[in-house]
Protein backbone atom coordinates (compact mmCIF):
# COMPACT_ATOMS: atom_id res chain seq x y z
CA UNK A 1 0.00 0.00 0.00
CA UNK A 2 2.59 1.99 0.63
CA UNK A 3 4.13 1.98 -3.20
CA UNK A 4 0.40 2.66 -3.94
CA UNK A 5 0.35 -0.36 -6.37
CA UNK A 6 -3.45 -0.72 -7.16
CA UNK A 7 -6.21 -2.31 -5.00
CA UNK A 8 -6.37 -5.16 -7.15
CA UNK A 9 -2.60 -5.49 -7.61
CA UNK A 10 -2.42 -5.89 -4.41
CA UNK A 11 -5.66 -8.43 -3.73
CA UNK A 12 -4.08 -11.01 -6.21
CA UNK A 13 -0.58 -10.59 -3.99
CA UNK A 14 -2.36 -11.45 -0.92
CA UNK A 15 -4.43 -14.11 -2.20
CA UNK A 16 -0.92 -15.92 -4.35
CA UNK A 17 0.53 -16.07 -0.96
CA UNK A 18 -2.10 -16.78 1.20
CA UNK A 19 -2.18 -20.21 -1.43
CA UNK A 20 1.89 -20.79 -0.39
CA UNK A 21 0.52 -19.84 3.38
CA UNK A 22 -2.20 -22.97 4.23
CA UNK A 23 -0.04 -25.03 2.10
CA UNK A 24 2.41 -24.77 4.65
CA UNK A 25 0.10 -25.04 7.50
CA UNK A 26 -1.53 -28.11 5.94
CA UNK A 27 1.35 -29.95 5.09
CA UNK A 28 3.97 -28.87 7.62
CA UNK A 29 2.02 -27.62 10.18
CA UNK A 30 4.19 -24.69 10.27
CA UNK A 31 3.39 -20.74 10.09
CA UNK A 32 6.70 -19.15 11.27
CA UNK A 33 8.17 -17.66 8.38
CA UNK A 34 11.63 -17.88 9.95
CA UNK A 35 11.49 -21.87 9.96
CA UNK A 36 10.29 -22.02 6.19
CA UNK A 37 13.18 -23.53 4.25
CA UNK A 38 13.91 -24.25 0.59
CA UNK A 39 13.14 -27.94 0.86
CA UNK A 40 9.94 -26.65 1.62
CA UNK A 41 9.35 -24.08 -1.34
CA UNK A 42 10.59 -27.32 -3.51
CA UNK A 43 7.70 -29.60 -2.44
CA UNK A 44 5.38 -26.30 -2.76
CA UNK A 45 6.30 -26.15 -6.41
CA UNK A 46 6.44 -29.83 -6.95
CA UNK A 47 3.14 -30.50 -5.52
CA UNK A 48 1.57 -27.38 -7.63
CA UNK A 49 2.94 -29.89 -10.88
CA UNK A 50 0.14 -32.41 -10.00
CA UNK A 51 -3.20 -29.99 -10.77
CA UNK A 52 -1.26 -26.64 -12.28
CA UNK A 53 -0.33 -25.26 -15.54
CA UNK A 54 3.38 -24.16 -15.53
CA UNK A 55 2.66 -20.44 -16.45
CA UNK A 56 -0.12 -20.31 -13.30
CA UNK A 57 2.71 -21.46 -11.23
CA UNK A 58 5.40 -19.28 -12.52
CA UNK A 59 3.21 -16.55 -11.11
CA UNK A 60 2.92 -17.96 -8.20
CA UNK A 61 7.03 -18.21 -7.43
CA UNK A 62 7.31 -14.74 -9.22
CA UNK A 63 5.45 -13.81 -6.14
CA UNK A 64 6.74 -15.60 -3.17
CA UNK A 65 10.06 -14.36 -4.92
CA UNK A 66 8.76 -10.45 -4.34
CA UNK A 67 7.29 -11.62 -1.10
CA UNK A 68 10.62 -13.19 0.12
CA UNK A 69 12.61 -10.15 -1.10
CA UNK A 70 10.57 -7.89 0.85
CA UNK A 71 11.20 -9.50 4.34
CA UNK A 72 14.57 -9.94 3.92
CA UNK A 73 14.46 -6.11 3.23
CA UNK A 74 11.91 -5.50 6.38
CA UNK A 75 14.73 -7.43 8.26
CA UNK A 76 12.19 -10.49 9.56
CA UNK A 77 14.70 -12.91 7.88
CA UNK A 78 18.16 -12.99 6.35
CA UNK A 79 18.29 -14.80 3.55
CA UNK A 80 15.63 -14.55 0.33
CA UNK A 81 15.45 -18.65 0.04
CA UNK A 82 13.21 -18.48 -2.94
CA UNK A 83 16.03 -16.72 -4.85
CA UNK A 84 17.51 -19.14 -6.73
CA UNK A 85 14.46 -21.17 -7.06
CA UNK A 86 14.19 -21.50 -11.10
CA UNK A 87 10.62 -20.67 -13.03
CA UNK A 88 9.22 -24.14 -15.24
CA UNK A 89 9.72 -24.31 -18.84
CA UNK A 90 6.65 -23.39 -20.44
CA UNK A 91 5.20 -24.14 -24.39
CA UNK A 92 5.62 -21.12 -26.22
CA UNK A 93 1.31 -20.82 -27.34
CA UNK A 94 0.61 -19.10 -30.35
CA UNK A 95 -1.44 -16.18 -29.09
CA UNK A 96 -4.20 -15.79 -32.15
CA UNK A 97 -6.16 -12.75 -32.48
CA UNK A 98 -8.32 -10.96 -34.68
CA UNK A 99 -7.76 -9.78 -38.22
CA UNK A 100 -8.33 -6.62 -39.95
CA UNK A 101 -11.71 -8.20 -41.44
CA UNK A 102 -13.29 -8.93 -38.08
CA UNK A 103 -11.65 -5.81 -36.28
CA UNK A 104 -13.80 -3.92 -38.98
CA UNK A 105 -16.66 -6.20 -38.82
CA UNK A 106 -16.79 -5.75 -35.04
CA UNK A 107 -16.96 -1.88 -35.29
CA UNK A 108 -19.49 -1.79 -38.00
CA UNK A 109 -21.66 -4.55 -36.12
CA UNK A 110 -22.32 -1.48 -33.37
CA UNK A 111 -22.07 1.15 -35.91
CA UNK A 112 -25.46 0.24 -37.41
CA UNK A 113 -27.06 1.92 -35.03
CA UNK A 114 -26.81 5.67 -33.98
CA UNK A 115 -28.06 5.59 -30.56
CA UNK A 116 -26.02 6.48 -27.62
CA UNK A 117 -24.96 2.66 -26.66
CA UNK A 118 -24.83 1.21 -29.77
CA UNK A 119 -21.86 4.50 -30.20
CA UNK A 120 -20.46 4.14 -27.02
CA UNK A 121 -19.68 0.43 -27.88
CA UNK A 122 -18.60 1.26 -31.31
CA UNK A 123 -16.14 3.76 -29.87
CA UNK A 124 -14.94 1.24 -27.17
CA UNK A 125 -13.71 -1.37 -29.71
CA UNK A 126 -12.27 1.29 -31.78
CA UNK A 127 -9.67 2.47 -29.20
CA UNK A 128 -8.58 -0.88 -27.98
CA UNK A 129 -7.67 -1.74 -31.87
CA UNK A 130 -6.39 1.91 -32.57
CA UNK A 131 -4.65 2.43 -28.96
CA UNK A 132 -4.09 -0.69 -27.36
CA UNK A 133 -4.99 -0.06 -24.11
CA UNK A 134 -5.85 -2.51 -21.79
CA UNK A 135 -9.48 -2.76 -20.03
CA UNK A 136 -8.88 -0.94 -17.24
CA UNK A 137 -7.68 2.09 -18.69
CA UNK A 138 -9.88 2.52 -21.53
CA UNK A 139 -12.73 2.82 -18.39
CA UNK A 140 -10.69 5.09 -16.26
CA UNK A 141 -10.04 7.68 -19.11
CA UNK A 142 -11.36 11.05 -18.56
CA UNK A 143 -12.32 13.69 -20.83
CA UNK A 144 -9.18 15.82 -19.72
CA UNK A 145 -7.45 12.92 -21.06
CA UNK A 146 -8.22 12.84 -25.00
CA UNK A 147 -6.62 15.08 -27.16
CA UNK A 148 -7.27 15.71 -30.99
CA UNK A 149 -3.98 13.16 -32.04
CA UNK A 150 -3.25 11.08 -29.02
CA UNK A 151 -4.34 10.34 -25.60
CA UNK A 152 -2.40 11.53 -22.60
CA UNK A 153 -3.35 9.39 -18.80
CA UNK A 154 -1.26 7.25 -16.36
CA UNK A 155 -1.80 3.68 -17.06
CA UNK A 156 -0.29 0.71 -15.04
CA UNK A 157 1.79 1.21 -12.30
CA UNK A 158 1.10 5.19 -12.00
CA UNK A 159 3.15 5.44 -15.42
CA UNK A 160 2.35 8.56 -17.68
CA UNK A 161 1.79 7.32 -21.33
CA UNK A 162 1.07 9.45 -24.53
CA UNK A 163 -0.61 7.05 -27.04
CA UNK A 164 -1.62 8.32 -30.25
CA UNK A 165 -4.70 8.05 -32.00
CA UNK A 166 -5.75 8.19 -35.80
CA UNK A 167 -7.92 10.84 -37.23
CA UNK A 168 -10.12 8.03 -38.18
CA UNK A 169 -10.70 7.66 -33.97
CA UNK A 170 -10.50 11.10 -33.45
CA UNK A 171 -13.27 11.91 -35.75
CA UNK A 172 -15.39 9.18 -34.68
CA UNK A 173 -14.60 10.66 -30.68
CA UNK A 174 -15.82 14.13 -31.69
CA UNK A 175 -19.20 12.31 -33.31
CA UNK A 176 -19.91 9.88 -30.05
CA UNK A 177 -19.61 12.59 -27.31
CA UNK A 178 -22.08 14.80 -29.40
CA UNK A 179 -24.07 11.80 -29.14
CA UNK A 180 -23.55 11.75 -25.74
CA UNK A 181 -24.03 15.01 -24.72
CA UNK A 182 -27.78 14.75 -26.99
CA UNK A 183 -28.70 11.70 -24.99
CA UNK A 184 -27.52 12.93 -21.51
CA UNK A 185 -29.33 16.80 -22.29
CA UNK A 186 -32.62 14.80 -23.06
CA UNK A 187 -32.67 12.59 -19.73
CA UNK A 188 -33.50 15.87 -17.38
CA UNK A 189 -33.35 13.57 -14.78
CA UNK A 190 -29.88 13.28 -14.72
CA UNK A 191 -28.35 16.10 -13.96
CA UNK A 192 -24.63 14.80 -12.96
CA UNK A 193 -22.62 12.55 -15.52
CA UNK A 194 -19.34 11.22 -14.07
CA UNK A 195 -16.50 12.97 -15.75
CA UNK A 196 -15.41 9.49 -17.60
CA UNK A 197 -15.16 9.15 -21.39
CA UNK A 198 -17.44 5.85 -21.11
CA UNK A 199 -20.29 6.00 -18.83
CA UNK A 200 -23.51 3.35 -18.11
CA UNK A 201 -26.40 4.47 -19.73
CA UNK A 202 -27.51 5.96 -16.28
CA UNK A 203 -23.98 8.07 -16.56
CA UNK A 204 -22.06 6.28 -14.22
CA UNK A 205 -18.18 5.20 -14.68
CA UNK A 206 -17.78 1.67 -15.68
CA UNK A 207 -17.14 -0.41 -12.52
CA UNK A 208 -15.64 -3.15 -14.03
CA UNK A 209 -14.28 -5.07 -17.24
CA UNK A 210 -17.47 -7.30 -17.33
CA UNK A 211 -19.18 -4.86 -19.44
CA UNK A 212 -16.28 -4.09 -21.98
CA UNK A 213 -15.53 -7.79 -22.47
CA UNK A 214 -19.06 -8.91 -23.16
CA UNK A 215 -19.13 -5.82 -25.73
CA UNK A 216 -16.26 -7.26 -27.38
CA UNK A 217 -17.48 -11.03 -27.04
CA UNK A 218 -21.35 -9.98 -28.57
CA UNK A 219 -19.33 -8.57 -31.12
CA UNK A 220 -17.27 -11.65 -32.12
CA UNK A 221 -20.15 -13.91 -31.88
CA UNK A 222 -22.40 -12.03 -33.95
CA UNK A 223 -19.80 -11.39 -36.74
CA UNK A 224 -18.27 -14.81 -36.80
CA UNK A 225 -14.90 -14.61 -35.63
CA UNK A 226 -12.81 -17.65 -36.17
CA UNK A 227 -12.31 -20.38 -33.77
CA UNK A 228 -8.88 -20.35 -33.39
CA UNK A 229 -9.41 -17.18 -31.99
CA UNK A 230 -9.81 -18.71 -28.72
CA UNK A 231 -9.66 -15.50 -26.70
CA UNK A 232 -12.57 -13.25 -28.00
CA UNK A 233 -11.95 -10.22 -25.35
CA UNK A 234 -10.75 -6.84 -24.71
CA UNK A 235 -7.05 -8.11 -24.30
CA UNK A 236 -7.36 -9.75 -27.72
CA UNK A 237 -7.63 -6.40 -29.30
CA UNK A 238 -4.30 -5.59 -27.44
CA UNK A 239 -2.79 -8.23 -28.81
CA UNK A 240 -4.17 -7.06 -32.78
CA UNK A 241 -2.97 -3.99 -32.17
CA UNK A 242 0.93 -4.60 -31.20
CA UNK A 243 0.90 -6.82 -34.25
CA UNK A 244 -0.16 -4.40 -36.32
CA UNK A 245 2.53 -1.95 -35.36
CA UNK A 246 5.04 -4.79 -35.73
CA UNK A 247 3.86 -5.30 -39.05
CA UNK A 248 3.61 -1.98 -40.45
CA UNK A 249 7.52 -1.45 -39.01
CA UNK A 250 7.21 -0.22 -35.54
CA UNK A 251 10.48 -1.34 -33.89
CA UNK A 252 10.23 -3.35 -30.51
CA UNK A 253 11.01 -1.25 -28.19
CA UNK A 254 8.34 1.72 -28.98
CA UNK A 255 5.62 -1.01 -29.21
CA UNK A 256 6.50 -1.42 -25.63
CA UNK A 257 6.47 1.39 -24.40
CA UNK A 258 3.11 2.47 -26.02
CA UNK A 259 1.43 -0.60 -24.15
CA UNK A 260 3.02 0.05 -20.79
CA UNK A 261 5.34 -2.63 -20.66
CA UNK A 262 8.01 -2.24 -17.77
CA UNK A 263 10.07 -5.70 -19.28
CA UNK A 264 10.22 -6.15 -22.91
CA UNK A 265 10.07 -9.77 -22.98
CA UNK A 266 6.11 -9.10 -22.21
CA UNK A 267 5.65 -7.18 -25.29
CA UNK A 268 7.65 -10.33 -27.23
CA UNK A 269 4.68 -12.68 -25.91
CA UNK A 270 2.04 -10.54 -28.00
CA UNK A 271 3.73 -11.18 -31.21
CA UNK A 272 4.63 -14.82 -31.07
CA UNK A 273 1.50 -15.75 -33.01
CA UNK A 274 3.00 -14.53 -36.66
CA UNK A 275 3.19 -17.01 -38.67
CA UNK A 276 6.30 -18.06 -41.03
CA UNK A 277 4.11 -17.00 -43.89
CA UNK A 278 3.24 -13.52 -42.42
CA UNK A 279 6.76 -12.78 -41.67
CA UNK A 280 7.96 -13.65 -45.27
CA UNK A 281 4.80 -11.52 -46.91
CA UNK A 282 5.87 -8.32 -44.31
CA UNK A 283 9.52 -8.42 -45.38
CA UNK A 284 8.32 -8.46 -49.30
CA UNK A 285 11.65 -9.72 -50.15
CA UNK A 286 13.91 -6.83 -48.41
CA UNK A 287 16.72 -8.17 -47.23
CA UNK A 288 19.96 -6.10 -46.13
CA UNK A 289 21.68 -6.66 -49.39
CA UNK A 290 18.64 -5.90 -51.36
CA UNK A 291 19.26 -3.04 -50.02
CA UNK A 292 22.42 -2.39 -50.37
CA UNK A 293 22.11 -3.20 -54.64
CA UNK A 294 18.92 -0.55 -54.97
CA UNK A 295 21.13 1.97 -52.94
CA UNK A 296 23.60 0.98 -55.54
CA UNK A 297 26.18 0.14 -52.89
CA UNK A 298 26.99 -3.39 -53.95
Amino acid sequence: RIRNLSKRTIKTYDYQISIFVNYMESEFDESNIVKVKKIHIKKYVLDLQETKKATYINQLIKTLKLFFKYMVREEYIEKNIVEDISYLKTERALLNTFNDSEVSSMISYYGKNKDFISQRNKVIIEIFADCGLRAQEVRELKNENMFDTYIKFFGKGRKERIVPISPYLSYSLKKYNRTKKGYFNNLRRYREIDDYLFVTKSGQQLKNNVLLEKIVNEASYHVGVRDEVQRKSCHSLRHYYAQKLLKSGVNLYTISRLLGHSNIKTTQTYLNSLTNEEILTDVKGITPLTRLIEENKL
